[in-house]
């Protein structure tokens, strides 16, 4: 699967791309704050909204509310009321969505040959768009399954692609498109700028 990617300097993009930071900022809050009441240090969350889903007690003593660890931790037992803490966390959204659904980015394809027809996900089971971003001050990026690509070589199988894949143009409001290699330039250029300040750099 091939993506495009993109360096983010201002109008919808960077709009999009401070308000998901934003969230994930606020989702952490929230987690380090609910781990720190059940009074747990370690905990898992899920990848794709961030929310918690069990923690690890480790020596410390096993609160009743929650079942026996298992290799993923302990999760709050049914009808407690931290099962319906955890069930009532807001995660943030998948950055895909918002990317796809503000630039009307196709995710499927629909195309057909001879009188027959069939479509397909672009990019599933990966995310077929995302965000890129090394502070909450930048540097910004995104990146996108190449949608033109991809009807191109549906076309040079002989297939009719239909709409609105068909004349998809990768071009977003607030974003340059880069080649995968200026952005890890980037981000070589931002951890050198941190080294060189006495700053802890982040893998």
């Amino acid at each position: 699967m091939k993506y495009v990617y993109y360096v983010i300097y201002g109008g919808s993009a960077l709009e999009l791309v401070k308000q998901h930071i934003a969230d994930v900022q606020r989702v952490r809050a929230e987690t380090t704050a609910l781990a720190k009441e059940i009074g747990v240090e370690r905990y898992r969350v899920t990848d794709s909204n961030g929310v918690i889903t069990s923690v690890d007690f480790g020596n410390g003593p096993h609160h009743p509310d929650f079942k026996k660890p298992n290799k993923y931790g302990s999760s709050p037992k049914k009808g407690t009321g931290w099962y319906l803490r955890f069930q009532g966390q807001k995660g943030y959204e998948s950055s895909s969505s918002p990317i796809s659904e503000t630039f009307s980015v196709p995710l499927t394809i629909a195309y057909g040959k001879e009188g027959s027809k069939g479509w397909r996900r672009i990019g599933y089971p990966f995310d077929e768009c995302g965000f890129m971003y090394l502070s909450a001050d930048g540097p910004y990026g995104m990146y996108c399954v190449d949608v033109e690509a991809e009807v191109s070589a549906d076309r040079e199988k002989g297939y009719e692609v239909d709409e609105p894949a068909a004349s998809f143009k990768m071009s977003f409001d607030g974003a340059r498109r880069i080649e995968k290699e200026e952005w890890e330039i980037l981000v070589a250029q931002h951890k050198l700028e941190k080294k060189r300040a006495g700053q802890e750099v982040e893998e």
